[in-house]
């Protein structure tokens, strides 16, 4: 242990000792702060660097399916013009049946026209069938519908007590019953036994 020859002296290597070991602890927080800023700073550097090569991987991605899709509608566009001329040209053939019509260009004009008229009139006609067919779907769901709700109201009334007992005395009662042989004679004459 250190002696000294005065007091004063001791308490003067104390402080100088004491500043000196709060002059390295600020310098050791600092150093500390400033390794952790640099080293959180680089993280982040790095964190970003990665993000942008993944927004880079898929924006270019996102580019070649865009012009994959641009590339590939243009050639349906194409496709449709192209099968649209034939068309053209297939009717325009059918309304000169092949020639048939070729001294007159009005006949084959008319037939053209006609021809015309009959695609509109089959595809009006096409459009009208799956709408009643349609229809007719919806009014057989809605009788099926009905007969349910009929099915299980009738089912209910002959589980009532009031109703079963109204047959039984029906069924007992012989006068109330028809005769077997009105029964025969109800049906047709082709039907009877």
């Amino acid at each position: 242990m250190l002696h000294f020859d005065s007091p004063a002296m001791e308490v003067l290597f104390w402080c100088v000792v004491a500043c000196a070991a709060v002059l390295l602890l600020f310098i050791g927080y600092r150093l500390g702060r400033w390794i952790a800023t640099a080293q959180s700073q680089a993280l982040l550097e790095q964190k970003e660097r990665d993000l942008f090569t993944a927004q880079k991987g898929f924006k270019q991605l996102y580019e070649t399916e865009l012009a994959n899709l641009r590339a590939r509608n243009a050639e349906l566009a194409q496709k449709n013009e192209h099968l649209a001329q034939k068309v053209e040209e297939y009717r325009k053939k059918a309304a000169g049946f092949g020639g048939l019509f070729s001294s007159g260009g009005k006949r084959a004009d008319a037939m053209y026209a006609l021809l015309l008229e009959n695609e509109a009139l089959e595809e009006a006609l096409h459009r009208q069938n799956e709408k009643l067919s349609q229809e007719r779907t919806d009014a057989l769901k809605e009788s099926l519908r009905n007969t349910g709700y009929r099915r299980v109201l009738m089912s209910q009334l002959l589980n009532d007590d009031r109703i079963k007992n109204y047959v039984a005395e029906i069924i007992n009662d012989e006068s109330r019953l028809p005769p077997p042989n009105s029964a025969r004679q109800s049906l047709p004459h082709g039907e009877q036994e």
